[in-house]
């Protein structure tokens, strides 16, 4: 059946329609009219059905079932619940309204806010250098250079005069003054040299070989004096100034500048016996300084120069040792000093025994329980400590109730606490046990 296109014309007006040819008619169809009206209202519904399923549309929640037959499928989304609606109903289209625009708001200009400018860094604190010049003009009157003459045999047996130097310092109104047992030692004649250069003739009060202190006497009044005090806060690291008769130079004393480098050291003393609780300084300390004053930067005597280390160097092989002196602590030379001005001696209380530190290693390798004490090396026959019944092997653990760990804690006992005569009980271990002992305390023999 063939199709063809034909032009039909209603008054004036021509209308371009589809039809069929000749042999079937259009209109026809199973022998009645075709229902035109019909077709056209089966159309319409049917692009309206399209129209609004296309639309998106809420789902409708369903209603929970007690037993689904289908497996549920994950949700990639929560849905959103909304009201039904007829899937027939058109929605409104919306009108188009004139919406007036918002009134321009002027916005205010911002506002400067006051800045604080930065303050300015602080300028770090010079390093206030310690002012030595005026210590040593208000101490130098003080200061004494000694000289003393002493008689001597020469090879040949013939005697002659032999002179050291040393310094001294005035620490009384009265004329006394004090310097080191070595200075003067076996002197016959000791002449002292003032700051304003007069020179005087000193009387020896009393000396003390084991402390290597000595007291003299100036004749005369004194306005510049340092007055010895025993309780002497010194720290390490403080400024101090030494000020002595070095190498005897013609002009006056010798300043030297330095810091307290240690305290509490020991060091074999001029005589062979060791000086305790020193003072150890790096100022420099040469020959002629022995028995001057070691200053503080506030003028007050904190020490009596008395050694000084040297050595090595020189192709000796041995290190040089420099910037290493020593000086005996004011509670030292007030003990001292005091009991020489009364007795013209010093009584020292004496146990009559050769003593050595414990050594940790060594009581470990003997297997002791103990770590700390004074070993008896050897006891004097017919001393205080063999009259107490104490033997060489024997370990002090503590005296009178005082512990002592090392000689030198034993010796500032003896030397500031105990007296000639006291009666004390010392605590030892021996053999594996501790024992207690009374001791009674003897005067340590003159040399």
């Amino acid at each position: 059946m063939s199709r063809g296109i034909g032009w039909a014309t209603a008054g004036n007006q021509r209308h371009a329609c589809w039809g069929y040819s000749g042999r079937n008619r259009a209109g026809r169809f199973l022998g009645k009219p075709f229902p035109w009206q019909l077709l056209a209202v089966l159309l319409a519904l049917m692009v309206g059905v399209a129209c609004s399923n296309s639309a998106p549309a809420a789902e409708v929640e369903p209603a929970p079932t007690v037993a689904p037959t289908e497996a549920p499928t994950a949700a990639t989304a929560p849905e959103i619940v909304a009201e039904p609606v007829s899937a027939e109903a058109k929605p409104p289209l919306p009108t188009a309204t004139n919406v007036p625009p918002p009134p321009a708001t002027a916005v205010p200009e911002p506002t400067a806010m006051p800045t604080k400018a930065p303050a300015e860094p602080s300028a770090a604190p010079m390093l206030q250098l310690p002012n030595v010049a005026d210590t040593v003009e208000r101490v130098r009157g003080a200061v004494l250079s000694i000289v003393a003459e002493s008689i001597v045999l020469d090879r040949f047996g013939n005697r002659r005069s032999n002179f050291g130097s040393g310094t001294g310092v005035i620490f009384s109104r009265d004329g006394l003054a004090l310097t080191n047992n070595h200075v003067i030692e076996g002197a016959t004649n000791i002449i002292v040299t003032m700051d304003d250069g007069s020179q005087l003739e000193a009387e020896l009060v009393g000396a003390d070989a084991l402390a290597d202190l000595a007291v003299l006497r100036i004749p005369g009044t004194f306005e510049t004096f340092l007055p010895l005090n025993r309780d002497v806060n010194l720290r390490v690291g403080e400024w101090v100034i030494a000020i002595g008769n070095a190498l005897a130079l013609p002009g006056g004393p010798t300043v030297t500048v330095g810091v307290v480098s240690a305290l509490g050291r020991t060091i074999g003393g001029s005589g062979g016996s060791p000086l305790y609780d020193l003072i150890q300084t790096d100022t420099v300390i040469n020959p002629g300084n022995s028995g001057g004053p070691l200053i503080s930067l506030g003028g007050n005597l904190v020490g009596i120069n008395t050694a000084v280390l040297r050595g090595g160097g020189g192709g000796s092989g041995r290190a040089t040792i420099e910037g290493i002196g020593f000086a005996i602590n004011m509670e030292t030379a007030v003990l001292v000093s005091d009991q020489l001005i009364t007795d013209g001696r010093v009584k020292w209380a004496w146990m009559g025994v050769f003593l050595a530190d414990l050594i940790p290693e060594m009581a470990a390798e003997l297997g002791l329980p103990i770590r700390e004490g004074v070993v008896i090396q050897n006891v004097l026959r017919g001393g205080p400590s063999d009259q107490a019944g104490i033997r060489p092997g024997d370990i002090i653990l503590s005296m009178d109730g005082n512990k002592v760990a090392t000689v030198t804690d034993l010796t500032r006992l003896l030397r500031t606490k105990f007296s000639v005569g006291l009666e004390i009980e010392v605590a030892l271990f021996r053999e594996g046990s501790t024992e207690t002992l009374d001791l009674v305390l003897g005067e340590r023999p003159r040399r």
